[in-house]
């Protein structure tokens, strides 16, 4: 899939519209006059949650963009700027929309790799840098890891205009109907190899798959050009037709 693409499929599917870039502009006017509690605030978290949502394109370069604007309004208060970044650091870590977790990877680089955060100490910095630097690795049109799977040898072992692994549970019921699901997807299109890995099966390597490919949650697809580079990743499998096309 094109980068263009994916922007418009974004831009549709959270119903964007040149007003909401209109209406950006003031959203955080008399934020540098903040005094209130940041510990649990709902309203704050509630007015960042609606803004970058609904208000700000859904696209990692706007996104950065716009927590670079919040933050240098908000750094004479650091209670405040550290709120905000440990939110936003939150939010993106399991972002709703594809690529989005690339905003994770640039906080760490830009705010919680190079400042003093309240309640960031050593264990927590090494566990946002290892997770940030995994999911560099996956970001769009980057190379596949690959990896060895029982009588599977490697990516780069076979040819196919498309490749999707299908990581799964086979006592998830979701995953169950998700599999399904690909199966049919994949039947209809001969130019797919389908790779499903069950992850409840005893394998050796297990853990270091999961730390390659990021899996926390099942069922978990990403889908392959011929060159083994990612092109889409976290969608469900009736979103398959749309990437291939």
């Amino acid at each position: 899939m094109k980068s263009k693409i994916v922007i418009i499929l974004l831009f549709l599917s959270m119903g964007f519209s040149t007003n909401a870039l209109c209406q950006n502009s003031h959203f955080w006017d008399g934020i540098e006059a903040f005094d209130g509690p940041t510990d649990e605030n709902l309203i704050l978290t509630a007015q960042l949650d609606f803004y970058f949502d609904k208000l700000v394109a859904p696209i990692p370069d706007s996104i950065t963009m716009e927590i670079s604007r919040l933050i240098e309004r908000t750094n004479t208060n650091s209670d405040l700027r550290d709120f905000i970044l440990w939110h936003l650091l939150e939010k993106y870590q399991h972002p709703e929309y594809m690529n989005q977790d690339q905003v994770f990877v640039w906080l760490y680089d830009n705010y919680f790799s190079q400042l003093e955060i309240k309640d960031l100490n050593t264990r927590n910095l090494a566990m946002i840098q290892e997770k940030a630097e995994r999911l560099r690795r996956l970001a769009l049109f980057s190379p596949a890891p690959d990896f060895k799977w029982k009588d599977f040898v490697g990516l780069q072992s076979f040819e196919s205009k498309f490749t999707v692994l299908f990581f799964y549970d086979h006592d998830c019921g979701l995953c169950q109907q998700e599999l399904r699901d690909v199966d049919s997807v994949c039947a209809k299109h001969p130019e797919i190899m389908l790779f499903a890995i069950d992850l409840n099966d005893n394998v050796e390597s297990l853990d270091e798959l999961y730390t390659a490919y990021d899996i926390e949650t099942t069922p978990l697809i990403y889908v392959l050009d011929c060159d083994k580079r990612i092109i889409a990743k976290k969608i469900r499998a009736k979103q398959i037709d749309l990437v291939i096309k």
